[in-house]
């Protein structure tokens, strides 16, 4: 069943316009709180129409909305199902939940920063709600500019140089997924992204391309996005703009990026399989279990020796990643796993984020040798650390403990298949225990050590954030099984074995020449 909804197509566009309205109270020299106030009201609004169109997904089916009354191939359309709609949930409710802490832990903040929180929460849901794939690599350069300037924002040196390495990097990537994009539309005659699902089907009818064999050409040029999305999921080896990134902006901006940022990327990437491709050929699969080794080896090593709170977090994020692309390549039974992985992260990063950013700003660094015994005067601080600690290293019953057995098992379920599969399941448990090592670093630093003096009063907002995050890190592990799982298991089965459904859904709207189909 589809249904027709402005909803997906108005959240992105919403934030856009508030993004840019923002720059008139700078202008006029406007009070901070009345821009804050502003700002809140379209973060509030995105939210508030993600989980409408969640909740109308779930009850009507898939959502669609054609921008300009233009249907499919030739306008943009916008296309919500139960994947997408359950991700930008997720997008969405983290960038309203951070919102308020901005005058808290980053109060130079001005209407130029919250312009850019606003155009990256635009990116996110523009990429989770496009059906059409140039639109996506269109709100996908909106939510990588609106980072560029958030991590610029960051103030220092070192944040400046990551964001014009990250802009260099990203902008490789970027141009790789372009190519990829015009390449297909030249060889598909379509950009819609059901259109691209059905024309693998075998259904030409409205096929305009120049490729004598559109199939061929779709899981070639597949790579080419692959490749491009590759940056944005931070994967070995084009992951080294991360770290620094990272742990060089505030911990708002921090929080928000690794919460949700790479799983933006994935869910491009799993889009592209499952709706166009019709699932893994072997070269995606082999390529994102090779980079998801790597990347939990270089992730793990780069987290034991940093030496600084936020560069460990942010190694952290590299690693998780490689759990991602890992349990990505197994195929559909993976895409539960990820869709898991991709909830923990949204709560355990901006739990580990906040924490080091309170230590940051007491002390003006976290690095371990100049911060020992830091959070010895607060059993908050204390709890932050320890839980999201135990919950990346996988230890039950947090959120992260239920991912990480997905992966394990789905790859001991798979352990005839090739040698890349029995790899990867030592790497996943070598990399628990990397985390492990790398986290007993931090704790004994900041924990164990002798108290020192400095640390300001923990404000009771922040207070109110980490005692929230601790909890739902290890109350969503619990419940997982009653009331977590069954949401995602219902996601993820709408981008595989709901495929069809999408496909007839976009085959009932789409034109061609003589009428519609």
């Amino acid at each position: 069943m589809v249904s027709v909804s402005v909803l997906p197509a108005l959240t992105p566009y919403l934030l856009v316009f508030g993004a840019f309205t923002l720059v008139f109270f700078k202008v006029f020299k406007a009070r901070k709180v009345f821009s804050r106030i502003y700002a809140l009201g379209y973060v509030s609004a995105s939210f508030i129409f993600s989980l409408s169109t969640y909740l109308a997904v779930r009850d009507s089916g898939i959502l669609y909305y054609e921008l300009g009354g233009f249907p499919p191939p030739i306008g943009i359309t916008y296309v919500a199902d139960e994947f997408s709609a359950f991700l930008a949930v997720i997008a969405s409710g983290l960038g309203l939940l951070l919102f308020p802490l901005i005058p808290v832990l980053q109060p130079e903040s001005d209407e130029y920063y919250l312009a850019l929180y606003l155009g990256l929460l635009a990116g996110f849901t523009g990429v989770l709600y496009t059906g059409d794939l140039f639109n996506m690599f269109v709100m996908m350069e909106v939510m990588l500019v609106s980072t560029y300037g958030l991590i610029a924002l960051g103030g220092s040196k070192q944040s400046y140089r990551s964001a014009f390495d990250y802009a260099m990097v990203a902008g490789v990537g970027g141009l790789l997924f372009f190519m990829g994009a015009v390449l297909i539309y030249f060889a598909t005659g379509t950009l819609n992204i059901g259109h691209m699902g059905l024309i693998q089907q075998g259904f030409t009818a409205c096929s305009r391309g120049l490729s004598q064999n559109p199939v061929e050409a779709l899981q070639t040029l597949s790579l080419l996005l692959f490749w491009g999305l590759v940056v944005d999921e931070a994967l070995v080896p084009l992951h080294f703009w991360l770290p620094p990134a990272y742990s060089s902006t505030g911990p708002v901006t921090a929080s928000l990026l690794a919460g949700v940022s790479e799983g933006v990327a994935y869910y491009a990437l799993t889009r592209i399989v499952y709706t166009v491709l019709n699932g893994l050929n072997p070269i995606l699969e082999y390529s994102l279990r090779i980079l998801g080794i790597a990347s939990i080896v270089i992730g793990g090593l780069g987290a034991l020796y940093s030496r600084s709170f936020s560069k460990t977090i942010s190694y952290t994020v590299v690693m998780d990643s490689g759990y991602v692309a890992i349990a990505l390549s197994l195929g559909p039974p993976g895409v539960e796993v990820a869709l898991a992985y991709i909830l923990a992260h949204a709560v355990v990063k901006p739990l580990l984020f906040l924490t080091a950013g309170w230590v940051r700003s007491s002390y003006g660094t976290d690095v371990f040798e100049n911060v020992e015994g830091s959070l010895r005067s607060s059993r908050i601080l204390q709890a932050g650390l320890i839980v999201g600690a135990a919950a990346v290293t996988g230890l039950p019953p947090t959120i992260f403990f239920i991912a990480k057995l997905g992966v394990y098992v789905n790859l001991f379920n798979s352990l005839n298949a090739d040698v890349t599969v029995p790899l990867a399941l030592f790497t996943s448990l070598a990399g628990s225990l990397l985390a492990l090592t790398a986290f007993i670093k931090a704790v004994s630093a900041m924990i164990l050590a002798p108290p020192r003096e400095g640390l300001k009063l923990v404000p009771k907002a922040l207070k109110t954030y980490l005692l929230l995050l601790t909890a739902l890190t290890i109350v969503l592990g619990v419940v997982y099984a009653f009331s977590i799982e069954p949401l995602i298991s219902s996601a993820s089965n709408s981008i595989t074995a709901g495929r069809i459904d999408y496909l007839s859904e976009i085959s009932g709207i789409l034109y061609c020449e003589g009428g519609s189909l």
